[in-house]
């Protein structure tokens, strides 16, 4: 692929084959802990909080009808994601339900946490409009924050489920490096394809869009660019010098299916090493 080629705004909406999201990613996660002695610290706390989002996502999908979306074609043009916290549908009682399992999973490995007392659905509401209240995105996170945090993730990917088609049967115009779901800031990319075309993965609905083949999706700048491959070579640590913002990236030409909600955790390692090394969360203005 030529420079001019790479640097070019995407025209199409063809993204990386991603999968997951269901009962399938638990036993996908499962299965690469057990190759991976190294995870054995953290592989236990988020295989119980995954269980919980897992199950609260196929609730929500069989007790709801089936949402049905059409394009919103001026919020694009305007950089603005598709999905509104209204769209997410939510009432306080599921939601604290919800909060209340998440907090239980989370103190079967922490069990000196004191119990946070919200009121969940304005919490909610809050990490919805700020993106940067986010794993990745903030070094730390209170408590009710980050529960708050993870009761998102299931609203967000049962509406991801009908946007996504939608915007792939009628593509906006979107080079944004933010998500045109939710707006949420990317914490993966996937390669896939020949030539290879580069798809971003949403932090927090694990959806993917097409994006530029280089530079950065952060700052945007091309010129001080650097990637190091893992000890697997599906695996690369993107680098940016000017902004010092990294991106994790997978090859699906040598990994597939790709699940992003286990790939998170299986790079966690590249996630350390970018901190240790001076790299950062980077925030570009989303939602």
């Amino acid at each position: 692929m030529s420079a001019p080629d790479a640097l070019a705004t995407v025209t199409t909406w063809q993204t990386a084959p991603t999968c997951g999201g269901d009962a399938t990613t638990l036993e996908r996660l499962a299965s690469r802990v057990r190759e991976r002695p190294d995870l054995a610290d953290v592989a236990p706390f988020w295989l119980a909080i995954y269980e919980v989002l897992v199950a609260a996502r196929e609730e929500l999908a069989s007790s709801r009808p089936r949402l049905v979306w059409e394009v919103r074609r001026a919020r694009a043009a305007n950089g603005q994601p598709q999905l509104d916290f209204a769209d997410l549908r939510v009432t306080a009682g599921p939601l604290e339900e919800l909060v209340r399992r998440l907090e239980g999973a989370w103190r079967r490995f922490d069990p000196d946490r004191r119990p946070v007392q919200a009121d969940w659905p304005a919490r909610l509401r809050s990490v919805f409009a700020d993106a940067t209240l986010s794993f990745g995105q903030r070094r730390d996170l209170a408590f009710a924050d980050a529960l708050a945090l993870l009761a998102l993730v299931p609203y967000l990917e049962w509406a991801a489920a009908a946007v996504v088609p939608a915007l792939q049967e009628h593509p906006p115009e979107w080079d944004c490096g933010w998500c045109p779901v939710c707006g949420g800031y990317p914490d993966l990319a996937v390669l896939s394809g020949d030539p290879p075309q580069r798809s971003l993965i949403c932090s927090r609905c694990s959806s993917a869009w097409p994006f530029r083949r280089v530079g950065c999706p952060f700052c945007r700048d091309a010129e001080q660019q650097a990637y190091c491959e893992g000890e697997d070579s599906a695996y690369r640590l993107y680098l940016c010098g000017a902004c010092r913002g990294y991106l994790k990236t997978v090859d699906a030409r040598r990994l597939a299916p790709v699940d992003p909600r286990v790939e998170r955790l299986v790079t966690i390692g590249m996630d350390l090493a970018a901190l240790e090394a001076g790299y950062g969360p980077q925030q570009t203005g989303g939602a």
